[in-house]
Formats: C-alpha cells, structure tokens, sequence
C-alpha cells in the first residue's frame, strides 16, 4: 500500500508538464501510423471515420492537446497563483487522456457517443480548472488565453456533433483546419510572454548591444489580424477574400518579428525554435493566402507548413524551454535538440512542398520521409529530455 501511495509522490506527477510533454512526445508519432500504413497500403487500422479526419483528430485533440495540457497546466498555477494539479488528480487527468487515445483507436468497435464522451471530457476538465483561475484577480491579465482554450474546445466538441451525426454543422476538415488556426493564435498570445524572457537571455549571454523593444502594438496587431484570419477561414476557405485576409495576417506577423533580436543572439537555440515556428506560420499564411487568389496552387497549399511546421516546432520550443526552467535547470539546451529542431523542419518542408511540386513522388518524399523525420525528432527530443522530466527537479526546489 505504502508504495502504491509512492507512485503519487513521484517527481513524474509533481507537475503537470512532466507526464504531458513525455506523453505528447512520444505519441508524436505513434499517432501518425494508422495514417502512414494506410497511405501506404501496408495496412489499415478499423475507423470509425475516414482516415483523414482521424489523422487529423488524433495529431490535434490527441497530440496537440496533451501538450497543450502540459503548458497550461504549468503556466496558470504561475499567472493565477493557484495550487497547480499534481499528485492523484493529475494521474486522473493522464488516464482521461490515455482513454480517449484508447478509445480512438477502438473506435470503430466501441460505440460512438462513449469515444466522443470519453475524448471530450479531458478538455472539459481543463476548461473547468482552468477559467476559475483565469477568471480570478491575479490572472484577469491573461484570461484571452482561456477564452482562445475555450474557442479550442468548442470547435472540438462541434467536430464530434459532426461525427455523430452528419451535415449537421460545418465539414469535418475544416473544422480541423480552424482548430489549427485556433492553436496559432495561442502561439501569437504565448509568444508575447515567452520571448520577452528568452530574447532578453540571448542577447544578454551574446553580448548584442541593440536593446529589445517589442511595440504591443505591433503585438495587438498580428494577434487581431490572426484572428481575423481564423473566422475568415472557417466560414468562407479558400475565397478570395480569406486569401487576402491570410495574407495581410502573414505581413503582420513578419512585421512582429522585425523587432525580435536578429543576429547573433539567434544562434540561441531556444531563441532559435520560437523563431523558426514565426517563420513557419508566415510561410504558411502566405502560401494558403495564395492558394485562394491563383489557380495554379492547390487549396490545402500552406496547410502543413501550419500544422507541421508552426504548431510543431512551437510545440518543441515549448518541451524545451519549459521543461529546463522548470526542472530547475539553466536555459541551456541539449546538444541532441538541434538534430530535433533539423527533422521537424525537414517534416515540414516536405509535407508542404512534395504534394504540391512533387505528387509523382508523395509516397516516399512526401508521406514515408516525413515520417522517419517526425519519428527521430520527437525520439531525440525524449532521449534528450525524459531524464529531466522523470527526476526531481535539480535545484531541490518542489515541482
């Protein structure tokens, strides 16, 4: 008994990124292989929806969720000064999460209304924790993170109104499409607060003397815009207009990285990876805007460089940059995660360039490659990493 009450006094549930980001990592690419095999024809795993839409569902509400969860339930305890979630209820939350993975892959042998129920109640259960302390006055300064989370969770819970029953409300993929959205306008709010702390960490450890100003106003600006940018796409893609709105989207947030320390403080890993996610997202709106206004350019141009590239690699800065300050560690990166930060950009650049200019070539280039790329990031990421996020904290400090 004494060492089944241990496992909740383990260092792995002192935090809520510790289990999440371990999670998110390695699910990376176990939730890619249903999808990869089928492309493939090497096998086919039983859905109870098209692969597409399950791919998709599984790297957003599965993946992208769980790290989500990591951030959230690490950040707020700090914005709200509230008592973060460890110990048993944070094991319950992990177990929530495995069931709905469970659940997914089961899906077509269990009943439909159980694997929505069981996959919408974890980010039920984030909203209901996490708003209460957004809500409070210590964290009312970051309460637009809770109402993006909460625009997150809605297009989740319609995803599954759409699943259950058909022609109810708008189509599946773009409902996926905008949860993507959704998740780069949390970069652009997240981005406000992080690279305040580790653009001032580089320029101090490289000596670059141009001082760090960010305008808000140029910040408020390519988090409207954004804005702008998801409803546009979600009522109306791929209509001219929704082009030009991606486009003026994508100037404002190159316009936002203008001001970010260029240089050599960008020899800074950490600095590095939140500035290769910008670029992605720039790329990325600039090819879906493009998409809508010429012919030649297929509507799903752009979509990876977003999904992959943007979400992706801001997801990886996330796993480590959080998980060295809060372990008690010094902004100092591993070695190992520069080849990481290499794969996920070479799974990004063929994702988004192989369909488009290279079709004859999309098994291998475009669906096996970036696979093995994926693969070995998120696993160098883990090697590197898992250590860290298992053991106590190496300052001694609690969480």
């Amino acid at each position: 008994m004494k060492s089944f009450h241990s496992v909740f006094q383990s260092p792995w549930l002192a935090y809520g990124f510790r289990p999440f980001f371990l999670l998110a990592a390695a699910y990376a690419p176990i939730a890619l292989i249903p999808w990869v095999g089928s492309l493939l024809q090497q096998f086919t795993l039983p859905m109870a929806m098209t692969p597409l839409e399950w791919h998709g569902h599984e790297m957003l509400f599965g993946f992208a969720t769980a790290a989500l969860a990591g951030f959230l339930l690490t950040s707020i305890p700090s914005w709200a000064s509230v008592q973060p979630i460890k110990g048993k209820t944070l094991a319950a939350l992990v177990v929530l999460w495995l069931l709905g993975r469970l659940g997914f892959w089961m899906s077509a042998s269990l009943p439909e209304v159980l694997v929505a129920a069981v996959n919408f109640a974890f980010p039920l259960s984030l909203i209901f924790w996490a708003l209460p302390a957004l809500l409070s006055e210590g964290g009312r300064r970051h309460l637009s993170i809770g109402l993006v989370l909460l625009a997150f969770v809605l297009v989740q819970g319609v995803f599954y109104l759409g699943w259950l029953w058909p022609g109810l409300v708008l189509p599946p993929l773009v409902l996926l499409n905008t949860a993507v959205n959704i998740l780069l306008v949390l970069i652009a709010l997240t981005a406000s607060r992080i690279v305040r702390v580790v653009a001032m960490a580089a320029t101090k450890e490289t000596g670059q003397a141009a001082p760090l100003r960010l305008t808000p106003a140029r910040e408020y600006l390519a988090i409207t815009a954004l804005i702008a940018y998801v409803v546009a796409d979600m009522l109306a893609p791929g209509h001219p207009v929704t082009g030009w709105v991606a486009l003026a989207a994508a100037a404002a947030q190159a316009d936002r990285l203008s001001e970010w320390p260029w240089g050599k403080a960008m020899g800074r890993l950490y600095l590095l990876l939140l500035t290769t996610a910008y670029c992605w997202m720039v790329a990325g709106l600039v090819l879906v805007g493009v998409s809508a206004l010429v012919d030649g350019l297929p509507g799903y141009a752009g979509r990876h460089a977003l999904s992959v590239g943007a979400v992706g690699t801001a997801i990886l800065a996330v796993f480590c940059i959080a998980g060295l300050r809060h372990t008690g560690r010094a902004l100092l990166l591993p070695g190992i995660i520069w080849p990481a930060l290499f794969m996920v950009v070479f799974t990004a650049l063929l994702r988004t360039l192989v369909p488009v200019w290279w079709p004859e070539m999309y098994l291998l280039a475009g669906v096996g490659l970036p696979f093995l790329f994926w693969f070995v990031g998120f696993g160098l990421y883990l090697a590197g990493y898992a250590g860290f996020l298992v053991n106590a904290r190496a300052d001694g400090q609690p969480g």
